[in-house]
């Protein structure tokens, strides 16, 4: 059971021991869960007087634990890091005072010196953004809600219930409004162009949630963005799917981050299957695919029955029910011939 007021207090004796002189990059994910914590994380200890310099994303097609990506978070030469919505792993960020972790993920680990502040295992299904804003509200942080709204929203939707606090906040800006904001933030991540600095930009700027529906030359993108992502659901989301045994495969090739939307398409429409959407395009030479599924199983303990988590394949990782990973074309073939698929 999460226990908010332990967590506070937990959380209030490690920003104490901060000093505010020290060095902080905060390091968080690309979707509208990870955009939002990211900002509210950076601006919240910026206005209260913490000395953070950067705010950093993986790449595009890249775990956040890899060895890339932590490379370019050290060269950064930070006193403390703040990881949010990248999950926990035992790997080593040499150097640095402490890593501070927020997270709603399956814990796999946890890095030296690290301190992991998280809402795993659900219920109450807590999102790395809102828990960030609680920690700091409980604290006297003053963080925006709305930032921690649209993380909620985006990966869980408004009809959510047992999350402290919000509801009252999506009474006060509009359930409508705030799957709209998360919806735009979540496309800047899925067009080719993976254009993180639009959505980041988009959310910094804004003081109130008022600001973000404001007709601004970063919405202005976003739309775009959105309306261009919607037309790539609608061109693969008919592909009829393969089964095998309790599996349902959807196969797509297209350069958007789609297949992760493909896979929760099917899987309202396929309720018995585990639903594995395959796409070919969106990165090159390799095949990402995303793993959704209604059944009360795991997904991740099924994809580990045959092939190794990697994080350098952003593989085998994420939630009970939604896993996925991006791998070279002989390693998937090899993984559909497990579970019985003939080559398509």
């Amino acid at each position: 059971m999460f226990d908010l007021k332990r967590v506070s207090l937990r959380f209030k004796e490690e920003i104490r021991n901060i000093g505010k002189s020290r060095k902080i990059v905060v390091f968080s994910h690309v979707d509208a869960d990870g955009v939002s914590a990211g900002v509210l994380v950076y601006k919240t200890l910026k206005e209260n007087g913490f000395n953070v310099t950067d705010l950093l994303y993986p790449e595009k097609g890249e775990n956040g634990f890899s060895d890339s990506a932590i490379d370019r978070v050290l060269k950064r030469k930070p006193d403390v890091v703040f990881i949010v919505d990248l999950g926990s792993y035992k790997k080593e960020f040499k150097g640095l005072e402490k890593v501070i972790i927020i997270d709603h993920h399956k814990p796999e680990g946890l890095v030296e010196n690290g301190v992991l502040f998280t809402s795993f295992p659900p219920p109450p299904y807590i999102s790395a953004s809102f828990l960030s804003f609680l920690l700091f509200d409980n604290i006297g942080f003053s963080p925006r809600d709305f930032l921690g709204a649209i993380g909620e929203a985006g990966d869980f939707g408004t009809g959510i219930k047992g999350v402290p606090l919000y509801d009252e906040i999506l009474k006060k800006y509009k359930k409508k409004w705030v799957s709209y904001v998360a919806s735009l933030v979540n496309a800047a991540r899925r067009i080719p162009e993976f254009d993180i600095e639009a959505s980041t930009k988009y959310l910094m700027n804004a003081k109130d949630f008022s600001d973000l529906l404001v007709e601004t030359e970063e919405k202005k993108i976003l739309d775009v963005y959105k309306d261009r992502v919607k037309k790539e659901v609608d061109r693969w989301k008919r592909i009829k799917p393969r089964f095998s045994q309790s599996l349902a495969l959807i196969e797509i090739n297209s350069k958007y981050l789609i297949h992760p939307i493909i896979a929760q398409v099917w899987r309202n429409m396929l309720k018995n299957y585990i639903v594995v959407c395959a796409n070919y395009g969106y990165i090159d030479g390799r095949v990402a695919f995303s793993m959704r599924t209604n059944l009360s199983i795991s997904v991740l303990s099924f994809l580990r029955k045959y092939t190794e988590p990697s994080l350098g394949e952003d593989l085998g990782f994420g939630h009970e029910r939604a896993t996925g990973g991006i791998v070279t074309v002989d390693k998937w073939k090899n993984i559909l011939s497990l579970w019985g698929f003939k080559d398509s």
